[in-house]
């Protein structure tokens, strides 16, 4: 599965679906495609090497940034076109575009636009569009970006590792999984990106957070929070607590949210309490890592942030609150259903993970919580090894997978952690 789609609703720029999809559409519209066309003067189908010339240069001389929203419109329809005409002569499309990517010097946005357009024509080499990302300034096409990226990791491009990481120079992707419906939030583009690399993109992001972009710092602090790591990095604390940038302070609470900081809650208070007042964007940052924080002490600090000034900010913390109390009670009931697990079922939930790293999805059946009943710490390398495999689907099915495994991941080093038994030499938090 690759994630093709742009959403023009989304960024204002093109709609880009299926190649299935779109070349159905051609069939019913092709009469009014190719009456576009030669209306336009553009080359015959007859000449697929000249037609595909002229929609690559439909994709030059494009920036994003100042556009109206007109303009936008305008921009959509123009790059559809050239997209169409591609789609129909992918051999051509391939090779014209190899040839571009290795040229090309100076258009960010057709560098970014034609390396994702080949990671969908041939998804099986990914190298060119690999080395257009490393050059590319990556800003002038967000939406492309993640789909480059997203596209090149579910390839299983081990290589690709280096372009993916220009992932955390995108503040927001702005875009969405058109076929699924999904919008791509922050943490999201960070999960199809870099969380397919698994424990292998762990020491690359970490190198990251002491990047003098701050947008960089705040993303890779974030996926920090995504992949897991068995220790938490000491630099993600430090940019919490006083990064000159408010995004990457709230980026870096989300985080230590999701790797259970037992430090967490204390610098949280700190923080409220001091000087200069914490900005919304990083309240909001604080809320969303008590909220993930699998600790009840957590609760406190949501309490007073339920009353904040700021609307959202007081909602937000109010559902969270609300989803602490439900985990705690869910976890009692585990702690009680691990008492009796059976080492069969154990291995039988151990056979299945061993098979999702295999093909890329697993059947966690009505009770998701079998994983947290039946595993243990020792676990915790196959689970992310499983939970990285099924993000290549690019999908909110494989979430229904991922999340439960993510949760299992959290749950075995933070409340279901037996101080006894040996961790695979997995140190402690």
């Amino acid at each position: 599965m690759v994630a093709v789609g742009y959403h023009r609703v989304a960024i204002g720029v093109p709609l880009r679906i299926l190649a299935l999809i779109m070349l159905s559409a051609s069939l019913s519209g092709g009469q009014a495609f190719l009456f576009d066309a030669a209306a336009a003067g553009a080359p015959s189908s007859r000449d697929p090497d000249a037609a595909v010339a002229a929609a690559i240069n439909r994709l030059r001389g494009v920036h994003l940034e100042g556009m109206s929203a007109a303009d936008k419109d305008a921009l959509g329809a123009r790059l559809d076109r050239a997209w169409d005409v591609l789609y129909d002569h992918p051999e051509e499309a391939e090779k014209a575009i190899v040839e571009v990517l290795a040229t090309e010097k100076d258009d960010n946005f057709l560098l970014v636009d034609l390396a994702h357009m080949l990671t969908v024509l041939d998804p099986d080499h990914p190298e060119p569009a690999a080395a257009a990302l490393l050059k590319a300034k990556v800003t002038a096409d967000p939406p492309g970006t993640f789909h480059t990226a997203a596209n090149m990791a579910a390839a299983h491009c081990a290589a690709c590792l280096p372009a993916v990481l220009r992932i955390l120079e995108i503040k927001n992707a702005d875009t969405l999984i058109v076929e699924h419906a999904l919008p791509i939030d922050p943490e999201l583009m960070l999960v199809f990106t870099l969380g397919q690399y698994g424990d292998d993109a762990i020491a690359p992001v970490s190198a990251k957070l002491s990047s003098d972009n701050c947008v960089v710092r705040g993303n890779a602090a974030l996926a920090l929070g995504v992949l897991q790591p068995p220790t938490i990095p000491e630099p993600v604390r430090t940019i919490a607590a006083g990064d000159a940038c408010e995004d990457a302070r709230g980026r870096a609470w989300a985080a230590l949210g999701l790797l259970d900081d037992p430090l967490l809650v204390g610098a949280v208070t700190k923080r409220l309490a001091g000087a200069p007042p914490a900005p919304k964007i990083e309240r909001l940052g604080i809320v969303h890592g008590l909220g993930a924080a699998f600790s009840p002490t957590a609760k406190a600090p949501l309490k007073k942030l339920t009353k904040d000034s700021d609307p959202e900010v007081a909602s937000a913390a109010r559902r969270a609150l609300l989803g602490l109390d439900e985990l705690q009670k869910r976890m009692d009931q585990i702690k009680k259903d691990r008492a009796g697990v059976s080492p069969r079922k154990r291995a039988k939930m151990i056979r299945k993970l061993e098979k999702a790293v295999r093909a890329g999805r697993i059947d966690l059946g009505p009770e998701p919580d079998d994983l947290l009943t039946t595993l243990t710490p020792s676990d915790i390398p196959l689970l992310n090894r499983a939970r990285a495999a099924v993000l290549a689907r690019l999908s909110d099915e494989c979430l229904d997978e991922y999340y439960p495994m993510t949760h299992a991941v959290r749950a075995l080093r933070g409340s279901l952690a037996e101080p006894a038994e040996p961790s695979a030499g997995t140190p402690p938090r």
